[in-house]
């Protein structure tokens, strides 16, 4: 995955190491990503060790890396990861990040590079996003990033007992 660049502070993207299970549990413990993400709130310890260990899982089961931590520096600042792939064609994005990271422009630059990242790994035709249609800052990332909106899913995404909305995006290449 792509690493710093010369002109921001782009954040490395790694895998997450068990080391990142306090920075993961206070960055996921802030209700403004668990109104943006199917992220519980409040976030424990322990749930970024259930974390930590799907990710671990999923990379055996791949062979590869699927989640990644975003940092900078050496500092946890979010995570990223692709979904429901199907190389050659198409798959989807979530991500989230840290609430002392936002605003930086740190996101447009990971969605772009995972994008190109997954263009080249898996040969990908088509890249979605699912939002929350009040997630401005999301779709503003997105749209940054060469996505264009595609449809209001009606009753798409399970949110505690509930089904919401959700705004489709896509990248197609």
């Amino acid at each position: 995955m792509p690493g710093p660049s010369a002109e921001k502070t782009v954040p490395l993207l790694t895998r997450f190491r068990a080391g990142d299970r306090d920075a993961l549990a206070e960055l996921l413990n802030d209700p403004s990503i668990a109104e943006f993400t199917s992220v519980p709130h409040p976030y424990t310890r322990e749930d970024a060790g259930r974390w930590l260990r799907f990710g671990n899982q999923t990379t055996r089961e791949h062979g590869e890396a699927r989640q990644f931590a975003i940092r900078c520096g050496d500092e946890l600042a979010g995570g990223f990861d692709f979904r429901r792939l199907q190389p050659q064609q198409k798959g989807e994005i979530g991500y989230w990040l840290g609430s002392p990271f936002r605003g930086l422009g740190i996101m447009t630059e990971v969605v772009e590079a995972a994008c190109r990242y997954a263009r080249e790994r898996w040969a990908l035709e088509r890249i979605e996003a699912l939002v929350y249609p009040h997630n401005q800052a999301s779709i503003r990332v997105l749209e940054k990033s060469g996505f264009s909106k595609e449809e209001l899913l009606r009753e798409h995404l399970r949110r505690d007992d509930d089904l919401v909305d959700a705004l489709l995006f896509a990248r197609t290449f």
